[in-house]
């Protein structure tokens, strides 16, 4: 059964995401990467329970496998970035000295708004 708010969640991080990534502040950049992360892989997992399934877990590129097969749209770019982005779960919070690029982590944002956009566009909310 779908977890009915985990989109709602998602596009939530997505908004903190989008306004902490303009901060000159190193840590509160990389909790922007941490919350992108994390709005990508609750809407994966969503999609994915709309679809009968459940997963678990922060890798990204699995994810993006389980929503291919199960013929669930993701963006190219996801697709692409998807170690990147499974990275900044653990490097955002946990090793700050990390390099996470902010015009990175903005393009991802951009990217998963768009998303998001098109779910609500085909009645997905």
């Amino acid at each position: 059964m779908a977890q009915p708010t985990l989109l709602s969640i998602a596009k939530a991080d997505l908004i903190t995401a989008n306004h902490n990534v303009t901060s000159d502040n190193k840590f509160i950049k990389h909790q922007a990467a941490y919350l992108t992360q994390q709005s990508v892989e609750k809407t994966l997992k969503y999609l994915i329970s709309l679809n009968g399934k459940n997963c678990w877990g922060h890798d990204i590129r699995k994810l993006v496998i389980v929503a291919r097969q199960l013929d669930i749209y993701v963006p190219d770019l996801i697709v692409e970035k998807a170690d990147v982005i499974t990275s900044w779960e653990a490097n955002a919070r946990y090793y700050p000295t990390k390099i996470i690029r902010r015009d990175v982590i903005r393009k991802v944002i951009r990217e998963v708004h768009k998303w998001h956009k098109g779910l609500a566009n085909k009645g997905i909310r």
